[in-house]
């Protein structure tokens, strides 16, 4: 093995151990000894950091952090076209994509994965044609919700402090979701559209799987009116079959949307908040290299 990038992000949603690189680099010491690394510490400027790295040193990248330090780390790589495998130690708020790829949590166990696994061709999304994503993109309620909670609840407690922030709202926002998809025309009145990629929340995968690797992405509308019907919602995608009720669920390869408002022009894409003049949307098949179990 040539060397290994490690990037650290030291404001993720994770509360870590005072002297963490030490700790760290024990454990990947004892699974790679004698291998060459560099550490890099996040900085506001991560893409600026990222640009200044000659990557055709580097066998492999192991990233530290949550969703977003590895979007930006990804994004980099697909612009560039750049095939770097890349490993993850689950440190964020939610770290749905280590979750849908069955990505131990446990840190050791995540370091042996990341130094040891194998390599696996994921599926990523891109918008506009210009914004890869690898978890999904939303619009309306729940991107709102993401938006407004605090990073420091977002330290304390993890993926629950968007679900405190949920269930602190008192009026549901409601919107007309007019879409395609693979050119078949949808109207869908509802709070939340996602497309998504990944999918999976504290190792809950939906009843039906999405899959990384198959080429399509999966449209979700929830349809809930109240809090107590969003808990259905949830119940009946992580643990129903084939009913869902107050959710529409669709498979597709290219999605396009209309907006109805400005308020729906922000959309989170991968937990980053960003201003959308339109959603055109499509899947790039095989396109990222995970290290996975």
């Amino acid at each position: 093995m040539n060397k290994i990038l490690i990037v650290f992000n030291p404001l993720a949603g994770r509360k870590y151990r005072k002297n963490y690189q030490s700790y760290f680099l024990q454990y990947f010491k004892k699974c790679l000894p004698n291998t060459a690394y560099d550490w890099l510490e996040t900085a506001a400027d991560f893409r600026n950091q990222l640009a200044k790295l000659h990557f055709k040193e580097y066998d492999r990248i192991i990233i530290i952090g949550g969703d977003g330090t590895v979007k930006i780390a990804a994004d980099y790589l697909l612009n560039n076209n750049l095939d770097i495998p890349l490993g993850i130690i689950p440190a964020g708020s939610a770290n749905v994509l280590a979750s849908s790829l069955n990505i131990p949590a446990n840190h050791v166990k995540a370091v042996k994965t990341a130094c040891w696994g194998r390599k696996t061709r994921i599926d990523v999304g891109l918008l506009n044609n210009s914004e890869y994503f690898i978890i999904a993109v939303a619009i309306g309620y729940f991107q709102k919700i993401i938006f407004n909670t605090h990073r420091s609840l977002k330290i304390h407690l993890g993926f629950w402090a968007y679900a405190l922030n949920f269930l602190k709202q008192l009026k549901i926002y409601s919107a007309d979701f007019k879409f395609t998809i693979d050119g078949r025309p949808h109207h869908i009145k509802g709070n939340t559209m996602v497309i998504a990629n990944a999918f999976s929340v504290f190792k809950l995968r939906p009843r039906t799987p999405i899959d990384l690797s198959d080429g399509q992405l999966e449209i979700l509308i929830s349809k809930n009116k109240t809090i107590f019907d969003f808990l259905i919602v949830v119940c009946s995608f992580f643990f129903g079959k084939r009913r869902f009720p107050f959710l529409f669920k669709a498979k597709g390869k290219k999605i396009s949307v209309e907006f109805s408002s400005a308020e729906e022009k922000m959309v989170q894409i991968d937990g980053e908040t960003i201003k959308a003049s339109k959603i055109e949307i499509e899947i790039i098949p095989k396109k990222l290299t995970i290290i996975t179990k």
